[in-house]
C-alpha cells in the first residue's frame, strides 16, 4: 500500500504528465499478463503516447482542478491509462486492434478536448481518417482543379501545334 507522500509524488508526476494531452482513454483492465502490457506499452510508445497502470486516487489527486477533473466520476475497477498530446486517432487505432486480440482490456472512457466520450464513442474514434490520411485527401482535392485547368489551357496548344504539324506535311507531300 503506498503511503500518502508516495500517492502525492505520483500524483505530481502524473499532473506533469497530463500536463499539455488533448487525448486520455480510460481502459478497463481485466487480467492482461505482463507481457501482454509491455507490448501495449510498445504499440502505445509506437503512437508517440504514454500507456500507464495507476491508483484511482492518484488519477484523483492529479486531474483535481484541472479541465479533466470530469474524469473523476469515472474512474472505477482495475483501470489503466493511455493517453497523448499528438494523434487522437492513431492511438485510438493501435488500441483498438490491440483490444481485438486481448479482450481483457476495454475501452471504458475517453477525455478528448475538454469532453469525456463514453466507451462506443472512444471506440468509434478509431475509425475515423487519421491526419496524415485527411491531409492527403485534402492536397487531392486541392490540386484536381489546378491540374484540370493545366489539362484544360493544354488543349488549344495541343490542338494547334498538331494542325501546324498537319500543314507542314501537306506542304512537304
Amino acid at each position: 500500500m503506498l503511503t500518502k507522500e508516495q500517492k502525492r509524488a505520483q500524483s505530481d508526476a502524473l499532473v506533469e504528465s497530463l500536463a499539455n494531452i488533448n487525448t486520455l482513454f480510460l481502459l478497463k483492465n481485466a487480467g492482461l499478463k505482463v507481457n501482454e502490457v509491455n507490448e501495449l506499452r510498445d504499440i502505445v510508445r509506437s503512437q508517440d503516447a504514454t500507456y500507464k497502470v495507476v491508483k484511482h486516487s492518484v488519477v484523483r489527486l492529479a486531474i483535481e482542478g484541472t479541465d479533466k477533473e470530469c474524469l473523476g466520476p469515472h474512474l472505477r475497477g482495475p483501470l489503466s491509462l493511455a493517453y497523448t498530446p499528438g494523434d487522437c486517432v492513431a492511438l485510438a487505432k493501435a488500441l483498438k486492434d490491440f483490444i481485438k486480440k486481448h479482450p481483457s482490456l476495454s475501452f471504458q472512457e475517453a477525455y478528448l478536448e475538454g469532453e469525456v466520450l463514453d466507451p462506443a464513442t472512444a471506440e468509434s474514434l478509431a475509425e475515423m481518417a487519421s491526419r496524415e490520411e485527411l491531409i492527403s485527401k485534402l492536397l487531392f482535392l486541392l490540386q484536381s482543379p489546378i491540374r484540370r485547368l493545366a489539362v484544360a489551357l493544354n488543349g488549344p496548344i495541343q490542338n494547334i501545334a498538331s494542325v501546324l504539324s498537319q500543314v507542314a506535311e501537306q506542304k512537304e507531300s
